[in-house]
């Protein structure tokens, strides 16, 4: 299990301690994150390598997915220090995926998108209102 030293095992599983203490009930890998101040995509990874361990389990319900202790003592079998890591792709894809959620966010504060709605409406309209004043013929000729 490269990527995963013990000293982050151990950090996440107090996190959901933590956070299950606070909350009365099992966290998100979310609120894991948000309490960790670390990107929600790693996050996501370490409590599944942990779940593999069996140090943690990832229970799945309609809405989310919650994280529960099970059994501290596996991470005792990890590595002091990590292994290669994908630290650096992880931060990119959270990064991309910030700019992405924060260009959306523009798109609609900015009013953009009203205004395209707008014109949209506007041609809409204006198509309607030509295919009115046509003057279809008679079949059966003229009145």
């Amino acid at each position: 299990m490269s990527g995963l030293s013990r000293k982050d095992a151990l950090l996440l599983l107090a996190g959901v301690r933590v956070l299950t203490h606070k909350l009365e009930r099992p966290p998100t890998p979310e609120q894991v994150a948000d309490l960790l101040d670390l990107p929600e995509s790693a996050v996501r990874l370490q409590l599944t390598q942990l779940a593999d361990l069996g140090a943690v389990a990832l229970v799945t319900c309609a809405f989310e997915t919650h994280a529960e202790v099970r059994d501290h003592l596996a991470v005792e079998q990890l590595p002091e220090v990590a292994g290669p890591a994908i630290a650096e792709d992880l931060e990119a894809f959270d990064r991309r995926k910030r700019e992405e959620r924060d260009r959306m966010a523009n798109l609609f504060d900015s009013g953009e998108h009203d205004q395209h709605q707008q014109d949209k409406l506007r041609r809409m309209d204006d198509d309607l209102q030509a295919f009115r004043r046509k003057k279809n013929p008679n079949p059966f000729g003229d009145d």
